[in-house]
């Protein structure tokens, strides 16, 4: 039940953040056997939340070890699914601390749930799908063939318009699913055709450009431009507030995205719900009622008015470097 309300409430804070969200042929992922999900990983932490907010099946997803060794941290993501994966620079134990991983994504696999892994191990903020590290998918394959437990792989493709800039625009596309069941032959499972046939399914599938969106706003600009007008004059500073701090929070880093979105996914109803109240007690319910209902739908239209902007630089991580002012610095963010 927490997972689904929990879902819920991501898929409908991405209709804010990014209105320009497009989800195609996501009937190919019916999810009736335990799955492995991958996907090209081009945006961090965004990526995974994207995919679990259109996926119709509770997933647990891996994620970088490092983040967990808090005591508190760990609790609170394992709280919302997530599992760590340790590469060699993170923990001299990695080996140890991954079978432990690995062993606990059997345990969830056989108990009719499903694991997200991006088997490129790393996200650069690129569009074109970066090498494999096998590793992980490879001890699943062979965990699960040992368990007899039928296996598929879930592949899905994430296109950004950019990785600088809100609103966004993307698109997530699935993939046919892998019968991981048709590569066993004498005794034991082919992970390497797993593997190269999945990364061949990704790689014909990926668009490495970014997204360009086609203006869908010509007929009802007058319509729109009004309450987005004012959305930007009573909650743009909010946004504006968070977004300068985690430009300079996430400096150098690729995770400009997941770490903005989340700031604002909670902190934004708190923020609503705080003005509501405090309107409430001064001018009565229906005031607080009306500011209740007034700011999302302001702030609603001021994502769907800017528009989106289409990167041009595609081929440099830009790991969130906002020194040094590009073509696509000029985001109509701030011009609404």
């Amino acid at each position: 039940m927490f997972y689904s309300i929990l879902r819920l409430f991501v898929r409908l804070g991405l209709k804010w953040y990014a209105p320009g969200l497009k989800a195609k042929n996501l009937h190919l992922a019916p999810y009736t056997y335990p799955t492995i999900v991958i996907s090209n990983h081009p945006n961090s932490l965004f990526d995974a939340l994207v995919i679990a907010a259109y996926a119709p099946a509770k997933i647990c997803f891996l994620t970088r070890g490092d983040i967990f060794k808090h005591p508190v941290a760990n609790v609170i993501l394992r709280w919302l699914y997530m599992l760590p994966i340790y590469k060699r620079n993170d923990d001299e134990d990695f080996a140890v601390k991954n079978d432990f991983t690995f062993d606990e994504c059997m345990q969830r696999l056989a108990a009719g749930q499903h694991v997200l892994i991006f088997p490129e191990g790393i996200s650069r903020n690129l569009w074109e799908l970066q090498p494999f590290m096998n590793g992980g998918l490879t001890s699943l394959l062979e965990r699960s063939y040992k368990a007899e437990l039928p296996l598929q792989i879930q592949a899905y493709t994430l296109n950004y318009n950019s990785f600088r800039h809100v609103p966004k625009a993307l698109e997530l596309g699935a993939l046919q699913p892998l019968d991981t069941t048709e590569y066993i032959a004498g005794d034991q499972v082919r992970t390497v055709d797993i593997i190269r046939d999945a990364r061949n399914n990704l790689r014909e599938a990926l668009v490495v450009h970014p997204l360009v969106t086609t203006p869908t706003l010509s007929k009802f600009d007058h319509f729109w431009r009004i309450p987005a007008k004012m959305g930007y004059y009573t909650q743009f500073w909010f946004y504006r507030v968070w977004r300068d701090y985690i430009r300079k929070k996430t400096e150098g880093t690729i995770f400009y995205d997941s770490l903005l979105f989340s700031v604002l996914f909670i902190s934004y109803p708190i923020f609503v719900l705080f003005c509501s109240v405090l309107i409430g007690k001064f001018i009565g319910f229906w005031g607080g009622l009306f500011v209740f209902v007034f700011f999302p739908a302001m702030a609603y239209a001021m994502a769907k008015y800017q528009g989106t902007i289409t990167e041009t630089e595609t081929n440099v991580p830009k790991q969130n470097s906002w020194r040094s002012k590009t073509e696509s610095d000029d985001n109509m963010e701030d011009s609404v």
